[in-house]
């Protein structure tokens, strides 16, 4: 399914109106009543429902002038309330009828505003902002907003919560906190990402009549399992493990020796030939814990981490790889950095960085470089403070944009990002893929190694680097969806996201 920008759905709605010939004042009509129709679903007989519809000065109050028209219908007791009596065109067409149809309509002040949290409202529809909101909520409609969060009412927003941004998410100084958001044609990043997704409560998508036709490209979706390509997870009676790929994982040290198991055996758990691990003898100590499956590979190290001496003399096993994933507990030292930059200069292999390798790249220019001139596949797997150090900002701009700041780490390094969240973000730089799976039982330490090791061994059954980090991602948090079948969120642990894999594949293949 496709997701929207502010600017997208505008551009759709002028095209509709003006290529088309639909009536603005037909989208609005069949808006509201997709919301009217969503509230009488839910709650049947609304005669002795008391509603407040509030409405904004712009279209989405002429949508909530619409679904008041059909309350009307309904209940006895609807009250609806405005800001001004200067609204859109299109909105005072509604506006007006409700006038003739003797609404009860007034004007919000601070007076009237101070009465309403004596009154009890068993429905409150929200159409004060809609998806255009460039600016902080203040004044009378900021203590408006907060009376609806404070009262008891069951809250319907218009398209997005009123106070949340629709390109990102954020909330615009306050929002309406909803129990639903129906919003149409197609999901508005703010719908999806957080804390907007949050604030939306349950999502509904309605069709309000606008033909695909006037739909152009749009380059972000969500990621569903029709987004992915599973044809190469098929696997014929008389293959090999030679074609399945040879992952080496450079991961570990005596200080993270477990991140180097969790990568390793997420790779190995998800379909490559043969998976190499690539870790100082201290880290693999902890051999009783890994698939047997695993070739160790020992390397030299001082002090619990890895050496490029000794790295270098294992250096005959890269020639064999089909993929190398590289910086899982490696630690932030100048060996390892060393290590990275000689990779990126004498090697052609798919390479996925994370981890330490991420802080490389964060505090080296020439990696950074050689990251950029590096000809193969590449995939980096930030989560947000990773994404902030390479990007030398605060962690909070990524927070409050995260698809800005995959998008730029995607176009900086000619890469595929895999930027990690509550909502991952997979990118191109030319398509956009935002997961809405999995849950909070995954935000646990080991996680992300675990995304590394089965994007790896997906990238080497010879996959492209976006199809590649689309199914690792989906998989990983299908995976997790899967345990909460069973599971609580506080038990949940990557060792066991890795083990339940058997059951994500198997889901995505058989469908």
């Amino acid at each position: 399914m496709y997701v929207l920008t502010s600017e997208q759905m505008k551009q759709i709605d002028k095209k509709a109106t003006s290529e088309i010939g639909i009536p603005e004042v037909v989208l609005m009509e069949n808006a509201g009543f997709c919301v009217f129709e969503e509230i009488k679903r839910d709650l049947g007989d609304l005669k002795q429902k008391r509603i407040a519809v509030f409405c904004g000065k712009g279209n989405n109050g002429g949508d909530g002038f619409v679904v008041a028209r059909y309350l009307l219908e309904q209940s006895d007791s609807v009250q609806i309330f405005i800001f001004d009596e200067n609204v859109s065109a299109s909105s005072k067409v509604f506006l007006n009828i409700l006038k003739h149809l003797g609404a009860n309509i007034q004007v919000l002040n601070e007076e009237l505003l101070a009465k309403l949290y004596h009154e009890r409202f068993d429905i409150i529809v929200d159409g004060i902002f809609g998806i255009g909101l460039v600016r902080d909520v203040e004044g009378l409609y900021r203590k408006v907003i907060e009376y609806i969060n404070s009262s008891k009412a069951y809250v319907y927003s218009i398209d997005i919560p009123s106070g949340v941004c629709s390109d990102t998410g954020q909330i615009k100084g306050v929002a309406v906190k909803a129990n639903k958001t129906i919003t149409f044609m197609y999901p508005k990043i703010g719908n999806i990402l957080y804390p907007g997704a949050y604030l939306c409560g349950k999502l509904i998508v309605k069709d309000i009549g606008i033909p695909e036709k006037v739909v152009e490209k749009i380059s972000i979706k969500i990621l569903g399992r029709e987004e992915l390509n599973i044809e190469k997870l098929y696997r014929y009676p008389d293959s090999h493990k030679g074609d399945y790929g040879k992952v080496g994982v450079v991961a570990g040290s005596k200080f993270f020796p477990g991140a180097s198991v969790l990568c390793a055996n997420a790779c190995v758990k998800s379909g490559c030939g043969l998976c190499f691990l690539f870790s100082p003898i201290e880290s693999l100590s902890l051999h009783n814990f890994r698939n047997p499956e695993i070739i160790t590979v020992a390397i030299e190290s001082k002090d619990g981490v890895v050496t490029f001496e000794g790295f270098k003399q294992k250096e005959e096993f890269l020639k064999r790889l089909d993929v190398i994933a590289f910086g899982c507990g490696l630690t932030s030292s100048v060996e390892v950095e060393k290590i990275l930059i000689h990779i990126l200069k004498n090697f052609q292999i798919p390479i996925v960085i994370d981890a330490d390798g991420l802080n490389v790249l964060a505090n080296s220019k020439e990696a950074q470089t050689l990251l950029c001139e590096y000809k193969a596949p590449k995939i980096l797997t930030p989560h947000y403070k990773e994404a902030s150090r390479i990007l030398s900002c605060d962690v909070s701009e990524v927070a409050k944009n995260p698809l800005d700041a995959a998008l730029q780490l995607s176009k900086r390094f000619d890469c595929v990002c895999i930027l990690k969240g509550a909502r991952t973000i997979i990118t191109d730089s030319n398509n956009v893929y935002i997961n809405i799976l999995g849950n909070p039982g995954m935000a646990k330490g080991g996680s992300g190694d675990v995304v590394t090791g089965i994007v790896s061994a997906i990238l080497a059954q010879g996959y492209s680097g976006l199809d590649a980090a689309k199914l690792a991602v989906y998989l990983h948090s299908l995976s997790a969806d899967i345990l909460l079948e069973r599971k609580s969120m506080q038990t949940i642990l990557p060792s066991e996201i890795i083990e339940n894999l058997d059951f994500a594949f198997k889901r995505v293949i058989e469908g």
